[in-house]
């Protein structure tokens, strides 16, 4: 009888070893294939990016529509049509003085943060067009649109405005807003690089790699003859902490935007997308 039970225990202690053995291969098969499916999901976002690079960059005056559009992962649980409106339309030409097309965006839920977003989007385009009305001496044309995206509780507001004044050079100037909602507060670029899972040095490096690319393609138009702006590569405003305009637009693509039209008479734009 002693050896009958030993030889049951024994056969137990086996059963349950090869358990444990078998739990733990399935365990560790399971977070290799979870590592593998993610890193492989991850390596087909960056390929699609870099197979869509050149047409996002070359389609991005054609995502102002003056809408919302509510992506794919966007939060089921709000009205996110009612977030942003076109708050004032004007439309008026006077003749050998000026035209005016503008669609000027606000926030509808008017939070203590929004209220002050709302304020500074007619401080800066609002008030300019009062300008341009009452003491315009040169012609001008001034033109603005915008488009908002929601991706989980962000919303990232858009607006581009095109500027031309007499005979200076067209202006095209960008202004954007990344609102939390669950938060109530505008993000900064690196609550962004966070949001999206970026590693922020690789960011900084495409972002010298793109703009050295860019200046590289303008060296040689100019040394052509042609007039163009040339990049400042060691300039302050390409340092991520100085990143003043992005935003989280189309399959949830992070848009980072030098619009240099912002403070000098150019049209020109740079635009580095992960």
């Amino acid at each position: 009888m002693s050896k009958l039970f030993n030889f049951i225990k024994e056969k137990r202690k086996n059963i349950i070893i090869v358990l444990i053995l078998l739990v733990c291969s399935i365990a560790i098969a399971i977070g290799v294939y979870s590592q593998i499916t993610n890193q492989g999901k991850k390596h087909t976002e960056n390929e699609q990016i870099e197979e869509n690079y050149e047409d996002l960059k070359n389609s991005f005056q054609e995502i102002f529509t003056n809408s919302i559009n509510i992506e794919a992962t966007a939060k089921l649980d709000v009205n996110y049509d009612e977030l942003v409106y076109t708050k004032y339309d004007i439309k008026e030409d006077k003749n050998g003085k000026y035209s005016v097309e503008a669609k000027i965006p606000a926030f509808k839920e008017e939070s203590k943060v929004l209220k002050q977003v709302n304020k500074e989007i007619y401080n800066l385009f609002g008030k300019e067009i009062l300008k341009i009305a009452n003491n315009s001496k040169d012609f001008t044309i001034f033109n603005l649109k915008y488009v908002a995206y929601v991706n989980d509780n962000i919303v990232s507001l858009v607006i581009l405005c095109t500027y031309k004044n007499g005979s200076n050079a067209q202006r095209r100037i960008i202004q954007t807003y990344n609102y939390n909602i669950d938060e109530d507060k505008l993000l900064s670029i690196d609550d962004i690089i966070q949001y999206k899972k970026l590693d922020k040095e690789k960011v900084q490096e495409r972002i010298n790699t793109e703009i050295e690319k860019a200046n590289s393609v303008v060296k040689t138009i100019s040394s052509q003859g042609y007039n163009v702006y040339l990049r400042n590569e060691e300039s302050e405003i390409y340092k991520i902490e100085n990143t003043a305009n992005f935003f989280i637009g189309k399959n949830n693509y992070l848009y980072i935007v030098y619009a240099y039209g912002n403070n000098e008479y150019t049209s020109e734009i740079d635009l580095v997308i992960f």
